[in-house]
């Protein structure tokens, strides 16, 4: 990602906490994602639910991801697979900073303890692999109410194992529901 995008990013969301007047997001939330990951070798559904708590901006958040199954194709130097699935566990910060009363910016990351199967090419055999890894994105949405909102987000998941690439980036639609 360019440093620059991400300073320009931070900035903003930074100052978007000072102008704003928006309903503010204390308290617990859920949220649902669904969107296209994108591996090396090729691209799958994503899905993932998170919950948490947030006083004013920031805020705790733990979930599960399913990033699905990359299409058959090579892995780095491991050689030949036909597929790699990705899933795991995340634990993280998060930001939801309101820019007008109805529309935010949102920031999130921290620990993805991950696990991918790998589909060995000419065998019906597999591998398994797992790790802990971090996982970050950045959003935009709209808040329909104090309680609802819908948001498009990109996120990366990092999921590596000596010299295999098991990472995925999404784009995803979330709604959550804070309570």
């Amino acid at each position: 990602m360019n440093t620059k995008f991400v300073a320009t990013l931070v900035l903003a969301l930074a100052g978007s906490t000072v102008f704003s007047s928006a309903v503010r997001a204390d308290g617990f939330f859920i949220d649902g994602r669904a969107g296209r990951s994108s591996f090396d070798s090729g691209n799958d559904t994503a899905l993932g639910i998170n919950g948490g708590y947030r006083w004013g901006a920031f805020g705790l958040e733990g979930g599960y991801t399913d990033q699905g199954k990359s299409d058959p194709g090579r892995n780095g130097s491991s050689g030949q697979h036909d597929g790699i699935g990705l899933k795991g566990w995340t634990a993280g910060v998060n930001g939801h900073f309101n820019l007008t009363p109805n529309w935010y910016l949102s920031a999130r990351g921290g620990l993805f303890h991950w696990k991918a199967d790998m589909d060995l090419a000419g065998s019906s055999r597999s591998a398994q692999f797992n790790g802990n890894s971090w996982y970050g994105g950045v959003g935009a949405g709209y808040d329909f109410s104090e309680r609802f909102g819908v948001g498009i987000n990109y996120d990366i998941y990092r999921a590596r194992k000596g010299d295999m690439n098991f990472d995925a980036k999404t784009v995803s639609v979330s709604t959550e529901y804070r309570f």
